[in-house]
């Protein structure tokens, strides 16, 4: 039950990142886009840093506590998370018009800099009470307040936006006003939950936890965004702007990790000792394959027509990178499917494939992007994290056997590109209806071949939703 309730969050954050690009496009240039992705970007480090991800520390300790020392870690964390960012967004104020042109690169966004500075100083009570909500198991609050963060984002870029023509400011006072407000939420939600107990002893222990996790999560941010960065270096800020409409769009992918999740997690930490796991973990990791490939291949299929749908013409260009990016934010989040790394507590490995992933992403950005432009940023992007994925494979698979056809699975995805390729090099170019009806007979003869090859058959297709409806009820 509390694992489909967390689930809504994440819903209703892809669906809204989805359902805002109609309104984010008309309202803004490519320009501002790009400007407002490296804004994300720079606020998304800084709640890693600023507080030594002190709320790793707090997932750590806070559920074993009992009822008073939960209070005090609660109380310890926030007051120093408050000081931290009280101090840092000082300091960034000062030299907000230096940081503001290193950022963009531009020296137009000073005041919209500001903006982010306030959004950051919000955003971290948000991020903070939320994850208290979700450490103290009231998964009902969580959902609350993540569905009154979303409502509120839309309703203020909608009236800012399309009513008072606000251009990227309206943006940015939405994500001021959501995270005020679901700031406020949370707060009530956890009004019991905090002591008037500040220890030093509580913040050194939160901190000798936590403060060893920060370069691991550095090396995500850089790995996730470095490519944005780098594209405004070579080619600027319009292209950003463009390459990020592609990233959110590809990101609605995360949708078919949901349930698959689900089964895994349970399997991972409560059932891996016993017998049938390994199986199981089989079974759904085929399932996910071929579900996967079929939104690969769906999505590819239909990327002019998506983007027609959720943006305007100019951003047609993003077509061919939704294919590559789609592919790279699946690498990056299949090695759930690879758990004996987990299983086995060797996460040391974890964090040295990071740095690989990064130092792999940065090398190929910087010769690809000035000479394929975007589509390079891309094509890196996918190939680093795939580098990740075959590490977490190698790694898990000697720690933790699954059986697995590699090859099987290797060749549907060699077949999935071949139709891509035909689609996008014969089929493209025929009229309307033609041109609909192939891209329909293109993934009805994928899903054929995937019975054909026995990736999907009714019988397991049986066996597959027995154990994820079991695994779900079980987390």
């Amino acid at each position: 039950k509390d694992t489909l309730i967390y689930s809504i969050p994440t819903i209703v954050s892809r669906g809204i990142g989805i359902f805002l690009l109609p309104i984010y496009t008309r309202i803004t240039s490519p320009d501002q886009l790009g400007a407002l992705e490296l804004f994300i970007a720079f606020s998304t480090i800084i709640s890693i840093t600023v507080a030594f991800e002190i709320t790793q520390g707090i997932s750590r300790f806070l559920p074993e506590s009992d009822k008073g020392l939960r209070g005090s870690y609660a109380t310890t964390g926030l007051a120093f998370s408050t000081l931290m960012y009280v101090i840092s967004i000082s300091l960034m104020y000062i030299f907000a018009e230096y940081l503001s042109v290193f950022i963009t690169g531009s020296n137009e966004y000073l005041t919209e800099f500001y903006l982010i500075l306030i959004y950051i100083f919000f955003n971290s009570y948000y991020y903070y009470f939320q994850n208290i909500l979700r450490f103290e198991g009231k998964s009902s609050q969580y959902s609350i307040s993540s569905v009154i963060y979303a409502l509120v984002n839309i309703t203020v870029v909608f009236l800012l936006g399309i009513v008072f023509n606000y251009s990227l400011q309206a943006i940015l006072i939405s994500l001021i006003l959501s995270s005020f407000f679901g700031s406020f939420i949370g707060l009530f939600f956890l009004r019991n939950s905090f002591a008037l107990n500040f220890s030093f002893n509580l913040l050194k222990k939160l901190l000798s936890f936590s403060i060893p996790l920060v370069p691991a999560s550095v090396f995500i941010f850089i790995s996730l965004y470095i490519d944005r960065f780098m594209i405004n270096y070579f080619l600027g800020l319009e292209q950003v702007g463009i390459y990020s409409i592609g990233t959110k769009i590809s990101s609605a992918t995360g949708l078919i990790l949901i349930g698959f999740q689900m089964a895994i997690t349970p399997l991972i930490y409560k059932n891996y000792h016993l017998e049938r796991t390994p199986n199981d973990l089989s079974i759904i990791f085929k399932y996910f394959i071929a579900f996967a490939l079929i939104f690969f291949l769906s999505f590819s299929l239909l990327a002019k027509e998506i983007l027609l749908l959720l943006t305007t013409d100019y951003f047609l260009i993003a077509a061919p990178l939704i294919p590559i990016l789609v592919l790279s934010f699946l690498f990056s989040h299949m090695y759930v499917f690879m758990p004996g790394i987990a299983i086995k507590k060797k996460t040391y490995l974890i964090l040295i494939f990071n740095f690989l992933v990064v130092l792999i992403n940065v090398f190929l950005n910087y010769i690809l992007i000035p000479k394929l432009g975007i589509f390079g940023a891309s094509l890196a992007t996918c190939c680093a994290n795939l580098f990740g994925f075959f590490c977490y494979v190698y790694f898990s698979q000697k720690l933790y056997y699954v059986q697995h056809n590699w090859y099987r699975y290797c060749f549907i995805f060699f077949i999935s590109l071949a139709m891509l390729y035909c689609s996008f090099n014969y089929i493209d170019s025929l009229n309307s209806y033609i041109l609909y009806l192939s891209k329909f007979l293109l993934l009805a003869t994928f899903i054929a071949v995937l019975f054909l090859f026995k990736i999907l058959s009714i019988d397991e297709f049986l066996s597959f939703k027995s154990i994820i409806f079991k695994k779900a009820q079980q987390n």
